[in-house]
């Protein structure tokens, strides 16, 4: 009897944590525009770990907790968090072309000069945390030189596939073969990327790093 019981008892909360953790996927599909299967491509997971759960499985099993931390680190929402979350970081670019004006900043001329002359460097705003702890936060203009040799240690600038098929993504992350490495001081760390210089490479090394006044 004891036993029947405990059995129940264990499969409504396994049917209770199933349900909190659709909600938490049909909130990240809606509020993204990403498809279950997108989801599980960008957390690094087979596309059937998903659909699987979600479309056929109705005996109550849920995602392990190695799966809710990946979907976590590649969504940025928190497990079963349902409410409105900044989801913006997941696509926003994370950094933009820097174009020099012409007001007469001495800095800002300086870049224009360097952005005219070059054939390899080329000028970006970073939108993102993700190279921080080294020395280049958020809105730093990088100049990044893609002739020039990564070592490791350099901070890179680097593609990798993005969430929707055929496209790529430009990130920005610190060289340590064959991984790409995120060095926020703000964010907990990211999964290590693998270097396959296929579909992830490096197309360019950071040489330099400015911060500019606010032009408003």
């Amino acid at each position: 009897m004891n036993g029947t019981f405990e059995a129940a008892i264990s499969n409504d909360m396994m049917t209770e944590l199933r349900d909190k953790q659709l909600a938490w996927l049909n909130h990240i599909t809606e509020a993204t525009g990403l498809t279950i299967t997108e989801i599980a491509r960008a957390a690094g997971l087979h596309p059937s770990t998903l659909t699987r759960f979600r479309y056929a499985d109705k005996s109550g099993h849920s995602l392990t907790s190695s799966t809710v931390h990946k979907i976590e680190m590649a969504t940025r929402v928190a497990a079963y968090d349902t409410g409105r979350p900044k989801i913006s970081a997941l696509l926003q670019p994370e950094a933009s072309p820097f174009l020099p004006s012409d007001d007469g900043n001495p800095l800002e001329l300086a870049l224009r000069t360097i952005a005219g002359r070059s054939q390899s460097v080329t000028l970006w705003k970073l939108e993102t945390d993700s190279l921080s702890a080294i020395g280049y936060p958020r809105n730093m203009i990088v100049a990044v030189d893609a002739d020039a040799t990564p070592r490791n240690g350099d901070a890179v600038c680097a593609q990798r596939p993005g969430f929707r098929r055929q496209t790529q993504d430009l990130i920005f992350r610190v060289y340590r073969a064959p991984y790409l490495l995120s060095a926020s001081d703000r964010t907990a760390p990211e999964a290590p990327e693998i270097i396959d210089n296929e579909t992830t490479l490096i197309i360019g090394v950071i040489v330099g790093g400015f911060t500019l006044r606010d032009r408003n």
